[in-house]
């Protein structure tokens, strides 16, 4: 980021939610400033907007971000809560003297957690015993091991690493696919395949969990082509971006292919429409964009904000870096 500023750092912030942790930000030091979120845009200069979720402010219209660059052209820096930037990139590519970074790797455990929790769901078939249940029958189903499944992971980030690392501790077959192969199968060595071989990758696999970031490429990367090589009885966890999925294909492949289970925590549109199909598709289990929940979310966040602040603060190079060009 070049020299350390000034001491009196001044950082505006933008949205609703997470609120601030109090305890995390009782450890900085003097020198800084934090105005908002109920100050609107606020007033003087600023260095850094930190964005949090929530959309607008009160009595502001629009993009509360929009809102906060507009007024302040001096910013240089914007840190967001979340981690994925598909929504943020039209509007920071009008400012290319903001360095954006994100908050990738936060709610990469409990994200983790919601995936296994899908699997095992699918593999003990516990939508099928709460049906016996709800009809009064007394039957046994027969039930698989996680440790059987061949799954294959879309996206090898900080959560596909979490993923990775819950599935092969219950010993199921793994394999990645991330965009740049030559950077190897993360921590825990997995086999790892470009995007190219997506496809072939999906032949007979018993699971497919979308970890990925939603990119030009990476747009319905699911659809028909590689949902009808899956294995017959297999699932689909989406817990990234909606935009990764062809709807009508995963329709398609619940219905008439070899898919029987859906696990949707994002959507191509979102809040998801009363008039979609998916609401009421067979073997589809819908959750609103929740995965990402946990007690823990305002504390890790503020926690690596006061981190990058303090990076900031003295001209270092800052963590998460998002790359406009490349989507993530």
């Amino acid at each position: 980021m070049g020299q350390p500023v000034s001491p009196e750092l001044r950082c505006l912030v933008v949205g609703r939610s997470p609120i601030p942790d109090p305890g995390v930000l009782a450890g900085l030091n003097g020198g800084l400033e934090l105005v908002g979120p109920g100050a609107g845009v606020g007033e003087g200069r600023f260095d850094c907007i930190w964005r949090l979720f929530g959309g607008r402010l009160e009595g502001a219209t629009g993009d509360p971000l929009e809102a906060g660059l507009r007024a302040h052209p001096e910013v240089r820096w914007v840190h967001t809560v979340s981690a994925g930037i598909d929504h943020l990139r039209p509007l920071l590519e009008g400012y290319p003297g903001v360095t954006l970074t994100t908050s990738a790797g936060v709610v990469a455990v409990p994200i983790a957690e919601f995936v296994l929790a899908c699997l095992l769901h699918h593999c003990k078939r516990l939508a099928d015993l709460d049906e016996l249940q709800r009809q009064r029958r007394f039957e046994a189903v027969p039930l698989r091991e996680l440790g059987d499944l061949r799954v294959v992971l879309v996206g090898l980030g900080a959560i596909g690493n979490e993923v990775a690392r819950r599935a092969l501790a219950l010993r199921a077959q793994v394999v990645a696919v991330r965009r740049r192969p030559e950077l190897g199968g993360g921590p825990h060595g997995l086999p790892v395949i470009g995007p190219e071989g997506l496809r072939e990758a999906c032949r007979g696999a018993d699971a497919l969990v979308l970890a990925a970031p939603l990119t030009g490429s990476s747009r319905r990367m699911i659809g028909d082509g590689e949902l009808r090589l899956m294995a017959e009885g297999s699932a689909l966890v989406n817990i990234a971006r909606g935009g990764l999925v062809d709807e009508p294909a995963l329709l398609r492949a619940l219905t008439g292919g070899p898919l029987a289970a859906a696990y949707l925590d994002a959507f191509e549109e979102e809040p998801l429409p009363d008039s979609s199909p998916l609401w009421t598709a067979p073997g589809v289990h819908l959750s609103p964009h929740v995965s990402w929940s946990s007690p823990h979310f305002a504390r890790r966040s503020t926690e690596l904000f006061l981190n990058q602040l303090k990076r900031f603060r003295q001209g270092l190079p800052l963590a998460n870096v998002a790359d406009l060009a490349q989507g993530y």
